[in-house]
Formats: structure tokens, C-alpha cells, sequence
């Protein structure tokens, strides 16, 4: 799944939307597992704490430490992104 075919146009916007409560964390859960994600480009160098994209997997990696999925979401989230 990717911004074209649901309601949410990054994967940013899925975790956002459940911090505020607006999806529940299964559905959270679920479309993070069934998103596509982009790259995580990163350059080397001191800027890269700062780097974030918004439809990368750093979303998924945003909402375990924002506590919005714990240690076993975060793996079924990865698991699917493994076997792609």
C-alpha cells in the first residue's frame, strides 16, 4: 500500500494519525505492515540525525519510540518489509 491507494499520503501521516487517535493501533499496525516504503537515504555526515523521510521506514521506527507500537508490532512491521 502507498499514499495513492489510501487514505493517508505517507507513512508519517499513519503514525501521526494515531497519536492523535484518529486510527487505532491495529489499524496502525496493519497499514504499516501493508505500506510501501521509500528508501532511507542517508548522507554521512553530522546533518544525519536530521534526516527524516516521511515514507520511509523511519516512520515505523517514529511510532515504537513514540510508543505508539511496542517490540512486537515493530517486528511484524519489519518481518513483512524483510520478505518483500
Amino acid at each position: 500500500m502507498s499514499g495513492s491507494e489510501s487514505q493517508f499520503a505517507t507513512a508519517m501521516d499513519v503514525v501521526r494519525a494515531a497519536a492523535r487517535g484518529d486510527i487505532s493501533r491495529e489499524e496502525l499496525v496493519r497499514t504499516l505492515r501493508s505500506w510501501t516504503y521509500e528508501p532511507q537515504y542517508k548522507t554521512t555526515g553530522l546533518a544525519d540525525d536530521w534526516e527524516t523521510r516521511p515514507n520511509s521506514f523511519d516512520a515505523v521506527e517514529y511510532a515504537f519510540i513514540a510508543d505508539l507500537i511496542d517490540e512486537h508490532d515493530y517486528e511484524l512491521i519489519f518481518r513483512r518489509l524483510d520478505n518483500d
